[in-house]
C-alpha cells in the first residue's frame, strides 16, 4: 500500500514538473510566433508539447542531468524549431528526435538539446511546406545491388526512373522521393550515399568546436572567483593557431577517406564522432540522405519555418561555429554608441537563468 502511494505520488510530481515547463516554454513559443506575425495553429501547439513531454522525458533518463541544467534559450530554440516546422514528437514513426549536449556559455558548462529529423519527419516537412506539393509517396531505399534507372527528361517531360528489388545486400546507396505536384507533374528527389559525406564531415568539425588537444592548459578564476580549467575561450593567438592547426589535420585525414566506413574507422576522428554514427552507421546514412534529398525541393516557408531549417543543417552549424571561433580574431571598432535593448522574459524560479542566456 505505502509504496502504491510513493509511486502516485512520484507520477503527480512528474506530472506537475512537466507541466509547468510545458506551460512556460509553450507561453514564450507563442508570443515569438505573434511577434513574427505567424499564426500559432492547433497542430504547432500539438508539436509543441509533444517536443517538452519528449526533452523532459530524455532528461529524466539522464544520469546527473535536471531540467533546472538546461539552457532555457535553447530549450525555448527548439521547442520553436518544433513548432514552426511542424514536426511531432510523438508521431509514429517518428519525425524528431533529442539529444543532449554539453556546452559552455557565458564561462558557464550548461546542457543544451540538440535536435534531429528522423526518417519520417522528412516527409511531413514535404507534405507540409513543398511548393505545389500534392502527395509524397512512400520513400525508395535502393540497396547496393538493386537495379535501378535513373529519370529522364525530354523537355518538360520526366520519364520516370526504375527500381527492381534484389535483395542482396543491406547496404543502402540511394533514396529517391516520388513526389506528385498539383499540376500533374512528378518529381524524383534523389540523395546518394556518398552525399553523407559531407555531413559526416560537418559532425566532426562540429564536435571539435570546445576541443583544445592538451594545448591550453592551466586554471583561471571564473566570475564567481571560483578556479577552473582554461578553455578555448582563453587561449592565447597562438594557441589559437596550434588547435586550428590540429584541427585541420584531423579534417585532411577524414577526407583523404574513400567511403563513409572508413572515414568512421579513421583513428583519429573517431573521438570526435557521437555514439550514433558509430553504433548504427546505416541507420545515420540513411537519415542523413533523406534529409539531403529533400533540401533540394523548393519549400515556401514562413520566416520562424525557414529560420529553424537552416539552424538544424548541419553544414550551417558548422560554418557558424567557424565564424564564432574567428569572429574576434580581428579588432573592430565602432563609431558612436550603439544600444541594445531588450524586453525582459517573466519564467518562473525553476526556469530563471542568467539574465544574458535568457534573452538572445
Amino acid at each position: 500500500m505505502a509504496e502504491e502511494k510513493n509511486e502516485v505520488a512520484q507520477k503527480q510530481e512528474f506530472t506537475t514538473a512537466l507541466s509547468s515547463w510545458t506551460n512556460t516554454i509553450t507561453g514564450l513559443v507563442i508570443r515569438d510566433f505573434e511577434q513574427c506575425g505567424v499564426e500559432f495553429d492547433e497542430y504547432s501547439k500539438r508539436c509543441a508539447m509533444a517536443a517538452m513531454g519528449s526533452i523532459f522525458q530524455l532528461v529524466q533518463n539522464t544520469d546527473k542531468a535536471e531540467m533546472n541544467d538546461l539552457n532555457t534559450s535553447n530549450l525555448r530554440e527548439i521547442v520553436e524549431q518544433c513548432a514552426s516546422l511542424k514536426l511531432n514528437a510523438n508521431a509514429v514513426p517518428r519525425e524528431v528526435y533529442f539529444q543532449l549536449r554539453s556546452k559552455q556559455i557565458n564561462g558557464e558548462w550548461k546542457k543544451v538539446v540538440e535536435m534531429g529529423i528522423e526518417g519520417d519527419g522528412n516527409d511531413a516537412l514535404l507534405r507540409q511546406f513543398g511548393n505545389n506539393v500534392k502527395m509524397v509517396h512512400p520513400v525508395w531505399i535502393v540497396k547496393e545491388g538493386d537495379e535501378f534507372t535513373y529519370p529522364k527528361r525530354k523537355g518538360l517531360n520526366i520519364e520516370p526512373p526504375s527500381w527492381n528489388e534484389k535483395g542482396l545486400s543491406q547496404k543502402v546507396v540511394r533514396v529517391v522521393y516520388p513526389v506528385e505536384l498539383t499540376d500533374g507533374h512528378e518529381e524524383y528527389l534523389i540523395a546518394e550515399r556518398d552525399s553523407v559525406k559531407v555531413n559526416l564531415i560537418a559532425h566532426i568539425r562540429n564536435n571539435m568546436m570546445n576541443e583544445t588537444f592538451g594545448i591550453v592548459t592551466g586554471t583561471k578564476k571564473d566570475r564567481y572567483g571560483k578556479t577552473v580549467d582554461r578553455t578555448r575561450y582563453d587561449a592565447t593567438p597562438e594557441e589559437k593557431q596550434k588547435i586550428k592547426e590540429k584541427k585541420e589535420e584531423v579534417l585532411e585525414a577524414v577526407r583523404k577517406c574513400e567511403t563513409l566506413e572508413d572515414m568512421l574507422n579513421c583513428e583519429v576522428a573517431r573521438p570526435f564522432i557521437s555514439a550514433a554514427w558509430l553504433d548504427t552507421p546505416e541507420a545515420m546514412f540513411v537519415r542523413k540522405m533523406r534529409n539531403n534529398a529533400i533540401k533540394k525541393f523548393p519549400k515556401n516557408l514562413n520566416s520562424m519555418a525557414s529560420s529553424s531549417l537552416l539552424q538544424i543543417d548541419d553544414t550551417y552549424k558548422s560554418a557558424q561555429e567557424e565564424i564564432a571561433e574567428n569572429e574576434n580574431s580581428q579588432p573592430f571598432e565602432v563609431e558612436g554608441n550603439v544600444v541594445a535593448e531588450s524586453e525582459a522574459v517573466e519564467v518562473p524560479e525553476f526556469a530563471k537563468e542568467d539574465k544574458q542566456n535568457e534573452n538572445h
